[in-house]
């Protein structure tokens, strides 16, 4: 029994030079897998180059999806932003500064300035709308504002002699406001918003309190336009809720909530007076209220 284990445990010589073979060649097939699993293959050129021109137009294909999806976005900021300053320009010499200050977005301004570097010149003022993007209504808001120097069919003509029919600020709507120039549909619902907020325009002067209105513009509008003051609506002391206070532009929150904890606290307002001798509103404001406040 023992002879027929150790026959069968014992290898030959032969078997023994195999085994000892079969071990070196495992041991260098894993070193050479080892070594070669750490080094980084040599880099094609080519390949390379290639691979950076895709990634490129890729990232340029990223960017000209990114502007489509923003345009919505772009068009709200725009109506929000303050209203286009309105001065003479020349199309063909307007810096980007300029066409910005004049309300067109950047995407109409590179298009412009893109137009002009590839040769491209306006000779007439129905010519800027070659320029894709630009909508009728800014074409519109602009066209008298356009000088050309040079140009044959230039009829220029001052809009300050221009004569346009007088408005009743206190009746006209966002179209009638619209119609005078450099008045935009943004700026024109701005005006008649501030209105209804007032209750009223009680002179012409207030149209500089309009957010985005320019001294300017308002020297151009403002002998187009009257204020009936028979139109104001005006709020009852005694009988106005604190929101309603607060709403109106000269008194806000604050002051609104002194006026109605004082009236709690008399039971009635007599006189306007009151509303100054007790500091429930500053002088500057009180002066200005006393068109907008009955007791």
């Amino acid at each position: 029994m023992k002879d027929m284990l150790r026959d069968f445990l014992t290898f030959s010589s032969l078997e023994r030079k195999g085994t000892l073979i079969l071990i070196i060649m495992i041991l260098v097939i894993t070193g050479f897998n080892f070594y070669f699993s750490r080094q980084k293959p040599d880099e094609d050129p080519a390949l390379e180059e290639r691979y950076q021109k895709e990634l490129l137009a890729f990232e340029q294909q990223l960017n000209r999806v990114g502007d489509s999806a923003d345009t919505g976005q772009e068009e709200v900021r725009e109506s929000l932003a303050v209203v286009p300053e309105l001065f003479y320009f020349d199309p063909n010499e307007a810096s980007a500064a300029d066409l910005r200050r004049l309300g067109l977005n950047d995407r109409v301004i590179r298009t412009l300035l893109n137009y002009r570097k590839q040769g491209g010149h306006f000779y007439g003022k129905d010519d800027l709308k070659k320029i894709y993007g630009l909508s009728q209504a800014d074409y519109s808001r602009l066209l008298p504002w356009i000088k050309i120097r040079g140009a044959k069919d230039d009829r220029f003509t001052d809009v300050k002699e221009t004569r346009y029919n007088t408005l009743n600020m206190n009746l006209a709507d966002s179209s009638d406001f619209e119609s005078l120039p450099g008045i935009g549909p943004v700026l024109a619902r701005r005006i008649v918003r501030y209105r209804s907020l007032l209750g009223g325009y009680y002179e012409t002067r207030q149209l500089r309190e309009v957010y985005g209105l320019s001294d300017s513009l308002y020297q151009l509008v403002v002998t187009c336009m009257i204020a009936d003051t028979g139109l104001i609506r005006k709020i009852d002391l005694n009988a106005a809720q604190e929101s309603d206070l607060a709403r109106h532009p000269y008194i806000g929150k604050h002051y609104a909530r002194g006026i109605i904890f004082y009236r709690s606290s008399v039971g009635k307002i007599r006189s306007l007076q009151e509303l100054k001798a007790n500091g429930l509103l500053p002088a500057e404001n009180y002066e200005k209220l006393k068109k907008y406040l009955s007791i």
